[in-house]
């Protein structure tokens, strides 16, 4: 399957080395390189008790990639509708290039979990990024809406082998790392994601079209591989061992997984909800807002910008603030902030009420997000990187997806202040559920 892939990325591998000779290929036995820390680690699951060498990542250099790679994702997310359209495409069809990176992550979350144990981070991050890459280069021969459609169906597919590989190095570090950096991760990747990429891709097709700005994204998915060859781990993985097996085998562990794992299970739904909340506030926040308050474009998309900003501030410095709270405790707060942005969008208090409500989303849903970063991390100490890798991503994936397109039918028949209160319904069973949680379960 990824054969053509590892041919491209072996040339790769070759022309690097022999500008730094000193970087050797990797394998079982290679020996780790200097400027990273040596340390023993077991990996948990099904293979618990094979001891790898491993090279910690650089912190600022992961954190660097992972804004490289939501730069990347930034810029695809704004250029790809806009160069549907330029093709003729109608509004349905230019929908579907928008949903087709969810659906992508969807569908891979859980592959790209049992391809991760079994050959790497690394390998499946620099097979990703020359996908990528090469894809976009074909982008500005394609001008027909359904050969669009398909291209971004294959970019879709090829987006978590980007993301998955470094949330996992980063989740795999933060036990060492601290609660207080739990959200460092997200908040670089959003960075990238929510302000330089659509702020760079809006310049650039304006004022170059859309071949520069494709081209611009083929380099610096190249620039990615570079610097993730450098910066990920250098983790073999099992294939070919004893202890590997097959994909569906592996996929069918990850199931397993969550009908034997309570804490797995809620901490997937309070991400999916969370997620959920944040896709229909995406979508039906600036419509609503123009529609009913008579704000502008520009106004009401700064709500979007509202909530980013407070989101990526929470992420950063939030889990300084509430590292010594107990996580139902950082849950009910995060979603009481959530039901709260519900009503004031669900009710009509005026223009005042949105902005307000934008800033307590950013807030609540950044908590969230600290706290079941740092959860997932405990969890992949526990049950074992792959394992954990693909379930991080099914989650938002599921909720993001069914806050747009339930959100849509919900907001057609009901209006979208109906749709905010229905999700406010939702979030304050959660905050009851935490409350309850808090009773019953004894601090630690």
């Amino acid at each position: 399957m990824f054969a053509g892939i590892d041919r491209c990325v072996a040339m790769m591998r070759v022309l690097v080395s022999e500008v730094n000779p000193g970087d050797a290929p990797c394998g079982p036995d290679a020996a780790p390189r200097a400027r990273g820390a040596v340390v023993p680690g077991v990996v948990a699951g099904s293979d618990a008790q094979r001891v790898v060498t491993a090279r910690v990542p650089h912190l600022p250099a992961l954190l660097s990639l992972g804004m490289m790679v939501g730069t990347i994702n930034g810029l695809s997310r704004v250029a790809m509708p806009l160069y549907a359209v330029a093709s003729g495409a109608q509004a349905w069809q230019v929908g579907i290039v928008g949903g087709l990176g969810y659906m992508g992550v969807l569908l891979m979350a859980l592959p790209m979990g049992a391809w991760i144990d079994r050959h790497g981070s690394r390998t499946m991050f620099l097979r990703g990024a020359i996908a990528a890459a090469l894809l976009y280069l074909l982008l500005p021969w394609l001008h027909a809406p359904w050969h669009v459609i398909a291209l971004a169906a294959l970019l879709g597919f090829a987006l978590p082998f980007r993301t998955v590989p470094i949330q996992t190095e980063f989740l795999a570090m933060l036990p060492s790392l601290g609660p207080a950096k739990a959200g460092w991760n997200r908040g670089a990747f959003m960075l990238g994601l929510a302000f330089v990429g659509p702020a760079v891709s809006a310049a650039v097709v304006g004022s170059l079209g859309f071949t520069a700005l494709f081209l611009m994204v083929s380099a610096t998915l190249l620039l990615a591989f570079l610097v993730g060859r450098r910066v990920l781990v250098r983790r073999s993985g099992i294939a070919g061992q004893a202890d590997d097996a097959p994909l569906h085998v592996r996929i069918a562990g990850q199931i397993a997984l969550l009908r034997h794992e309570p804490l797995v299970r809620r901490t997937m739904l309070i991400d999916g909800l969370a997620q959920m909340s944040v896709a229909y506030f995406v979508v039906f926040a600036i419509p609503m807002a123009m529609r009913h308050h008579g704000m502008t474009l520009q106004a009401a998309a700064g709500l979007i910008t509202m909530q980013g900003a407070f989101y990526v501030a929470v992420l950063f410095g939030g889990g300084l603030l509430v590292a010594r709270w107990r996580d139902d405790l950082r849950y009910l707060l995060a979603f009481s902030l959530l039901t709260a942005q519900s009503l004031l969008y669900g009710t009509d208090l005026g223009a005042p009420a949105l902005w307000l409500g934008a800033a307590l989303m950013g807030v609540g849903v950044g908590l969230q997000g600290v706290t079941s970063t740092t959860r997932f991390a405990e969890l992949m100490r526990r049950l074992g990187r792959g394992r954990i890798a693909g379930v991080t991503s099914l989650a938002p994936t599921s909720g993001g997806i069914l806050g747009a397109v339930a959100g849509g039918v919900v907001s057609q028949h009901f209006g979208s202040d109906r749709g905010f209160l229905l999700l406010g319904l939702a979030q304050a069973a959660m905050v009851a559920t935490q409350v309850r949680r808090l009773r019953v379960v004894p601090a630690s």
